[in-house]
């Protein structure tokens, strides 16, 4: 009899959650447009940058979504763009290899120098920046720590998550910006969100994605994904050849969960919108390219997709709109998730290609809660 009585409301609860799901599941498509005056939280109080005003910004149209995204948006400080490497590591010749990296670094738990000296050989303790022969690399990073003063105190602490702090603390300093200066090499910085409200230092703290390359960067974009819990930019730039444009790099970190509202709302389908809004911002992208006459460029786009499953409908979307992808494989890169992955697509003249067997996840996370992913590609010859 009591367990009749407990049960029954519980009962009517689930019933209730799967006929939501059943009409609201199927809402995921998302509409992304171009943000003509910048991000769009200038209006909140966000210490914005130079930085800011030269990258093309995209982001939901939805109401609702600007709405939260600008909440939190002015809790971060400016975007960092240092577009040449300090150093010189020389042209990208057809032929050469270019590495790509992927990597969750735990908000600086991760060893970053370490992982550039042992995975790439770039050792940024000596002149002129290497251990052995240097391949030309671009890696993203997810999850990059970055101490400032120009991150703004905010007096309404309710859009700061709180501070992470890898747990065991490494020790090091692991501000992305100073270790990509400090190793001469070129750089794009776009913070998600802040590190919570404690000063290291002086300084306060935000995350989120940064692009690092021995190449020069260039057509900076940042697309602000539909807001699932906090706030998630994706963030792209290109490199180019001894000829002309490439590659376009897009950095990506999506959402592990929502807030109970959307989830009820959405049937849980927190990675496949930002995985279609992700999409749908590329697209808008590739459309102004065509209007001004360029051809379609090809594009890398990896990150942290926090993916509990190889066959997520999320991680289907991405292969359809990126056929060059490599085989995933289901690998487990944070135990026991396949939640790091990299999509290929080809430009329309074919002229950039993966090296086959080089798709490969490393055997050491460095400090992080994640493995990195990498793989090598090239451009054709004319």
């Amino acid at each position: 009899m009591y367990r009749g009585i407990i049960s029954l409301p519980w009962l009517h609860v689930s019933l209730l959650v799967v006929a939501v799901a059943a009409v609201f599941g199927c809402t995921t498509e998302y509409s992304m447009e171009p943000q003509p005056s910048g991000p769009v939280c200038p209006s909140q109080g966000a210490a914005l940058g130079a930085a800011d005003s030269i990258i093309a910004w995209y982001g939901p149209s939805q109401e609702r979504d600007r709405w939260k995204l600008a909440q939190w948006c002015a809790t971060v400080g400016p975007s960092v763009i240092d577009s040449l490497p300090a150093t010189r590591y020389g042209d990208w010749l057809s032929g050469d290899s270019l590495a790509v990296v992927t990597w969750n670094v735990n908000v600086g738990g991760g060893d970053l120098e370490g992982f550039l000296r042992q995975e790439l050989g770039l050792d940024c303790r000596t002149e002129p920046y290497r251990s052995r022969r240097l391949s030309h690399f671009v890696v993203l990073l997810q999850e990059a720590r970055r101490l400032s003063e120009q991150v703004p105190v905010v007096p309404d602490d309710r859009n700061v998550p709180p501070r992470i702090v890898p747990d065991p603390w490494p020790g090091q300093h692991t501000d992305v910006v100073e270790i990509a200066r400090g190793c001469g090499l070129a750089l794009f910085y776009v913070p998600s969100m802040r590190n919570g409200i404690v000063e290291t230092d002086g300084k306060l703290e935000d995350r989120g994605n940064a692009i690092l390359s021995t190449l020069p960067l260039s057509d900076f974009i940042a697309i602000e994904l539909p807001f699932e819990g906090s706030r998630k930019v994706a963030v792209a730039a290109t490199v180019r050849s001894e000829t002309r444009d490439s590659l376009r790099l897009l950095n990506l970190h999506f959402s592990v969960s929502s807030t109970f509202y959307r989830t009820l709302t959405t049937g849980n389908s927190t990675r496949l919108r930002q995985a279609q809004g992700m999409v749908e911002a590329l697209a808008v992208v590739e459309a102004e390219r065509s209007l001004d006459a360029k051809p379609s460029i090809a594009t890398i786009a990896a990150g942290d997709a926090n993916t509990w499953s190889d066959d997520e409908t999320a991680l289907r979307r991405l292969r359809s709109d990126f056929p060059g992808s490599p085989p995933s494989g289901g690998v487990i890169t944070r135990a026991p998730f396949p939640t790091d992955h990299i999509f290929f697509k080809q430009d329309t003249e074919g002229r950039v290609e993966l090296i086959d067997g080089s798709y490969k996840t490393t055997d050491e996370s460095y400090g992080s809660d994640h493995q990195a992913r990498l793989l090598w590609l090239r451009v054709l010859r004319e």
